[in-house]
């Protein structure tokens, strides 16, 4: 069936339109009498000839041609008349056919040009299936070499191709050896046997009488910039130095050092200095083995998005390209890791002094609403030779001697009395301080982070004794100056009355219960009902929709780091990780405006979604708004309560949140196969002395109070106990979710909106520190400046980069500020800081319109 043209359509309405259009007097264009006349849609072909019925598609016509009909006789077949009521009726029906319209323009257009993702996989499949013997042929041919005349000098024939001079690719023999003398990382080929034989640098073809190639030897030097000498004449001449080995993206080079002679007859030497300034980056101090700069910033780049790749894997890739082109040699993994983290460690002085905070949230900088603590113990390191400390000792993860010896000071202090950590009835491995050091091959047992609401990496430590509570103390301690409202931890139950018993001891650490203890979200759902209520982050007043779980998704990109650190050196897995958390948050930190936006959007979305919600719950049950009031003043009321046991629904309790809690840990905190099996098979021990605990339990009592069978058992999410529930306390507990789940949503809205405030203005301050820091180097003639390190080169560079980092700002700013603008609009958002002076006065600042 053929469709009609959108544009053939939009004639033919227009057509039937003026048809129907009624005068005022309510007459037809053609007189007095009713307009009977109906459109009749017709399929016609290229020719514009009617095209014979089909079934279907005669069955489908008759269904579209019945709607249109039915509405046009509604819109069109009314009585003359000059009441304001029928002529509110035509307008209304015109409109009505209007849209049937556009509805059926709209279906019939989807069909000859399919939009949606399976019709346009189907056509891309179809199309590379017919296209597939084609490039099989098209990768053959270009297999051929080229017969032609070098594309240089126009007269003799081509030799050698070269694919990194594309579109002039041919050469002759002299033309390749005088344009490839300095172009020596150039990919070239043969061509005179009859196929590409890719040639080193160091090989050049070459002619002799009768026609005959034959291959011949040359010293390549290292393209350098080369460097000034004093004298006027500026001329310059190259020759061959010591050999050096440079090694980028396509492998390696064998290559020579070219030794500068000035005419004046000086011989200037190649320092350091040139090579870095001609983007090498040296092995060792004398510079035998070189890599590109290119080289290195690939290789971060991949360990950030591809953090499980390992080192010997990527130079395993930079040998086959090597062999690939026609070159040959090894690499040596341990020297090009050792340059890249003295180039990764000279990286981040440089951003240091350009302004740069690796370890910093924006939107949260300086009021921060919630830190998130957790460990990850698949981030193990097995036991080596001791080496000397790593660049990055202290700067993300936490020096270890400092942690050891806090811990020892709070262990001392406080009298340490190991006990088990348990949650009601269940218990968490985590909730502890009974670990020692483990027995085994590790050194390392993993590492304890701390994140901000955004996933933005804020410290680490490393872990010997398991998850201690001694752990996230130093961090909490650590990130106390940042005036953090809400500590955010899985165990938050059991940590905090720690944290109580420690402040008793070290009057010091008062100043941490400022914070207000956060149950985790999800890992709530695994601690009992009363536990929940109390500590659960959706209940706690200003916490917004914080989740708590920030550290999950970090975990879920460390953890695939675990791979090939857990073989590294203590120092090297320092380094690494701070390397890849860095990378980590500069993502973060440049998707920050969109994060916050889409957060914006989702929340204003949610919040109409509950008011609906708890409108249609309060409908059903019939509540009055005092009444909602009262039930959840009765449920905060409840939670405070005792509530006692006996020791089968004891039994109960603690098999159904152990399993739960196992559950959590099977994939989190399990590195292997082998302990997840161990934990499989835990698991299904418990879930048979459940089941038998459940039937001893539902012998004993009434049908009301009887418990489901263990897998129904499981699948619910803080399951209501009959001896803890009583009456309508679960209706009630149901009101006081949405009405909390209602605040926290109208919390949201606002931190959301500070959040963006405050990473505008951190934006902002910024870019003022690099312009004051900017003035002062440029008005410092002495050398002042805290840059006594800095030669003067050293110092117009960092004037260089610190304008480059100030123009990097200025842009991150300008499109946080076009986000922000388009998605929240300046009647949302009435901050003048985000504005320019001309824009000003379309805006206010002050921080009560905020709150309002």
């Amino acid at each position: 069936m053929n469709h009609l043209d959108p544009q053939d359509a939009i004639f033919l309405v227009d057509a039937f339109l003026d048809e129907c259009k009624v005068d005022q007097h309510g007459q037809t264009k053609e007189g007095s009498k009713q307009s009977t006349k109906l459109c009749v849609w017709l399929d016609e072909d290229k020719d514009g000839q009617p095209l014979p019925k089909r079934s279907r598609a005669g069955e489908k016509r008759k269904r579209d041609s019945a709607s249109v009909s039915s509405a046009s006789i509604k819109s069109v077949s009314c009585a003359p008349s000059t009441s304001t009521t029928e002529d509110t009726v035509i307008i209304e029906n015109l409109d009505s056919l209007i849209q049937d319209v556009q509805d059926l323009l709209g279906s019939g257009a989807e069909q000859p040009f399919p939009s949606d993702w399976r019709n346009r996989q189907t056509t891309s499949l179809e199309n590379w299936t017919v296209m597939r013997p084609f490039m099989v042929n098209n990768m053959l041919s270009s297999e051929k070499p080229k017969e032609g005349v070098c594309h240089h000098c126009g007269h003799k024939a081509a030799v050698v191709m070269c694919r990194d001079c594309l579109p002039r690719s041919l050469y002759c023999t002299a033309c390749d050896l005088s344009t490839h003398e300095t172009l020596v990382l150039h990919n070239r080929a043969s061509m005179v046997e009859g196929f590409f034989r890719y040639l080193p640098p160091s090989t050049f073809v070459k002619q002799h009488e009768g026609g005959k190639f034959s291959y011949h030897e040359k010293d390549c030097m290292l393209p350098i910039v080369p460097p000034c000498c004093d004298c006027s004449t500026g001329q310059t001449s190259f020759s061959k130095g010591k050999p050096v080995i440079l090694i980028g993206m396509n492998g390696r080079y064998n290559l020579f050092l070219p030794s500068v002679i000035c005419s004046c007859g000086k011989t200037l030497p190649v320092t350091i200095s040139d090579l870095v300034e001609s983007g090498y980056w040296p092995a060792t101090v004398n510079f035998e083995t070189l890599y590109l700069v290119d080289l290195f910033t690939t290789y971060e780049d991949l360990k950030i998005t591809a953090p499980g790749m390992s080192r010997q894997a990527f130079v395993s890739m930079l040998e086959c390209r090597t062999k690939l082109f026609g070159r040959s040699g090894k690499i040596c993994g341990d020297t090009m890791q050792r340059a890249f983290l003295e180039w990764a460690y000279a990286k981040f002085e440089v951003e240091k002094l350009s302004q740069v905070q690796h370890f910093q949230c924006p939107a949260c900088t300086p009021s921060m609403l919630a830190v998130a603590v957790d460990g990850n113990r698949k981030l193990y390191r097995f036991k080596s030779q001791p080496g000397p400390d790593g660049f990055f000792d202290g700067v993300f993860l936490a020096n270890d001697a400092e942690v050891s010896s806090f811990v020892d000071y709070i262990h001392g202090t406080t009298g340490h009395n190991p006990g088990k950590g348990r949650c009601g009835a269940g218990q968490w491995t985590a909730a502890r301080e009974s670990a020692n050091k483990s027995a085994s091959k590790l050194d390392e047992e993993g590492v304890e982070v701390a994140v901000c609401r955004h996933g933005v990496l804020l410290k680490g430590l490393n872990m010997f004794r398991g998850e201690i509570f001694a752990y996230p103390l130093y961090l909490q301690k650590q990130l106390a100056s940042q005036t953090v409202q809400f500590f955010c931890s899985d165990v938050v139950c059991k940590y905090w009355p720690y944290l109580q018993k420690v402040v008793d001891h070290c009057p010091e650490l008062e100043d941490l219960l400022n914070m207000c203890p956060f149950l985790s979200i999800m890992h709530a759902k695994a601690h009992s009902w009363m536990c929940e209520l109390k500590w659960g982050g959706r209940n706690q007043e200003g916490a917004g929709t914080t989740i708590g779980e920030e550290v999950e998704q970090v975990n879920s990109f460390l953890s695939r780091a675990a791979i090939c650190s857990k073989y590294m050196s203590k120092a090297v897995r320092t380094d690494m990780l701070t390397i890849q958390a860095s990378g980590w948050n500069k993502r973060k930190a440049e998707n920050l405006d969109r994060t916050l936006a889409k957060r914006y959007i989702k929340t204003v979305q949610r919040i109409a979604e509950a008011t609906n919600d708890l409108q249609k719950l309060t409908a059903e049950l019939s509540l009055q708004q005092d009444t909602v009031q009262q039930w959840v003043s009765d449920v905060q009321q409840w939670t405070s309560g005792a509530t006692i046991q006996n020791d089968l629904q004891r039994t109960i309790e603690e098999l159904y949140l152990g399993i739960k809690q196992r559950k959590f840990q099977l994939y989190r905190q399990s590195g292997g196969n082998k302990q997840r099996h161990r934990l499989r098979r835990k698991i299904a021990v418990e879930k048979k002395a459940l089941e038998v605990a459940i039937n001893d339990h539902n012998a004993t009592v009434g049908e009301d109070d009887k418990l489901p069978p263990p897998n129904e058992l499981l699948a619910v999410d803080n399951y209501s106990w009959p001896w803890e529930c009583h009456g309508d306390m679960e209706r009630k507990k149901n009101v006081f979710d949405k009405v909390m789940l209602l605040a926290r949503l109208k919390e949201e809205e606002f931190i959301v909106v500070r959040e963006v405030k405050q990473h505008m203005e951190y934006m902002r301050s910024v870019a003022g520190l690099i312009e004051e820091f900017t003035f002062q180097l440029t008005g410092d003639t002495n050398g002042k400046c805290s840059t006594e390190g800095l030669m003067e080169k050293g110092r117009e560079g960092l004037l260089c980069v610190l304008k480059r980092r100030l123009c990097e700002v200025e842009t991150q700013l300008a499109t946080a500020r076009t986000t922000y603008r388009s998605i929240l609009g300046l009647q949302t958002l009435p901050l003048d800081d985000f504005s320019e002076e001309e824009d000003s006065e379309n805006t206010s600042s002050t921080d009560e319109e905020l709150e309002e």
